[in-house]
């Protein structure tokens, strides 16, 4: 599966909406944290998006995480 634009709405709604079930713990530990830096400070949701995007470019494993976005 190819990782999908970062203009797909699902990484957005992945640091904003409800809790994605993922089940890479590496993928779990940034979303959380990720998360966090947008609750803690919404004006740092574009850059959570490009850090989000990027893991999941960057990390094959976490491929199988995506239908949970």
């Amino acid at each position: 599966m190819s990782t999908p634009s970062i203009m797909d709405p699902r990484w957005r709604r992945a640091l904003t909406g409800a809790e994605p079930k993922v089940t890479s713990l590496a993928t779990r530990l940034l979303i959380s944290r990720l998360r966090d830096d947008v609750r803690r400070d919404p004006s740092a949701l574009n850059d959570a998006v490009n850090q989000l995007h990027g893991f999941f470019s960057a990390n094959a494993f976490a491929a199988r995480d995506l239908p949970a976005l």
